[in-house]
């Protein structure tokens, strides 16, 4: 059976990868099209069922399995929809310790040291200068002026575009490394031992170098300790020395990351709240106070500033 826009349902997706019709929970929804449920049956406690119009993610779970990073396996597949293991419901945003952190930072060790193999799906996909510029894109229509609704006059908008065309080139620069993509606590689930599984990987790519500790320290669904930022921002030199950057250089390239990821997610949010999701209303009160603060540590775009402050 499918839905009246020609989608496969639930139901029929269950039937047709566990064999039989059952009772499905419904998972918190994501930003993204993907819809995730638990089957109701004892012997179907193993998987979730996914809806998805893209494919399972089977190459990249393959990849960051051979790097000894822990991923939800990948179950019976059609179009449409697919089974992942199902891990539970405790993820990073639950327990966001530093012992919990360094974990994940050493295993994101292993993906800044690997390459992708040449048949991989995603080896021609980048974090690059484009996708920059259309995602800031989305950060000006979708949060300024759709969901904030702000009048802006021709000077602020002319500020606002010489702000994401420079930002987006200074954030994409080298050097570049595999990055997760979309790295934070609520795509990192904690095993029964609190070790770090990762989720939601499919768009795994290479970038700046940055991006994915940017990813951390930006979260906006986490309330970090201290410690974990401390933990984070330590990273910024171990990880530019690695890829012979001086200190100064490396927090330089990590602000200007970091700054474009808030300001990305900011887009995200203001589409999606637009749309009606509210349960979106506190990441991204914690996104906007982090554009701030990090406007004001990098001492770049007053008129920005003025203009997120008002938003």
């Amino acid at each position: 059976m499918t839905s009246k826009d020609g989608t496969l349902s639930p139901a029929a997706a269950a039937a047709a990868l566990l064999g039989e019709a059952c009772k499905l929970q419904a998972l918190t929804p994501e930003v993204s099209p993907r819809r995730y449920f638990r089957p109701m049956l004892p012997d179907a406690q193993r998987w979730l069922l996914v809806l998805s119009p893209s494919p399972a993610p089977k190459a990249t779970t393959d990849f960051l399995t051979s790097l000894g990073i822990p991923v939800p396996a990948i179950g019976e597949t059609i179009d449409g929809a697919y089974l992942v293991e199902d891990l539970g419901d405790q993820h990073l945003v639950h327990q966001p310790t530093v012992a919990s952190y360094r974990a994940l930072l050493t295993q994101a060790r292993l993906l800044r040291e690997a390459q992708l193999p040449e048949s991989h799906p995603n080896l021609a996909l980048a974090l690059d200068c484009d996708l920059f510029d259309f995602e800031l894109g989305m950060f000006r229509d979708c949060y300024l002026l759709e969901y904030r609704g702000l009048d802006l006059s021709a000077a602020q908008h002319g500020a606002v575009e010489d702000a994401i065309k420079e930002l987006a080139q200074l954030a994409s620069a080298g050097p570049r490394c595999l990055q997760h993509r979309d790295f934070h606590s609520r795509n990192i689930l904690l095993s029964e031992d609190s070790t770090p599984t990762w989720i939601d990987h499919q768009d795994l790519r290479i970038g700046p170098l940055f991006y994915d500790l940017a990813s951390l320290y930006t979260d906006a669904y986490a309330d970090l300790p201290d410690e974990v930022y401390a933990l984070l921002r330590e990273q910024v030199d171990n990880i530019g020395s690695a890829f012979d950057l001086d200190a100064d250089a490396a927090e330089e390239r990590f602000l200007w990351t970091a700054l474009q990821r808030v300001l990305k997610a900011l887009g995200t949010f203001g589409k999606v709240l637009a749309a009606g999701r509210s349960d979106f209303q506190d990441a991204e009160i914690q996104a906007r106070q982090l554009s701030l603060a990090l406007l004001d540590q990098l001492a770049i775009y007053p008129e920005l500033r003025k203009i997120i402050s008002q938003a």
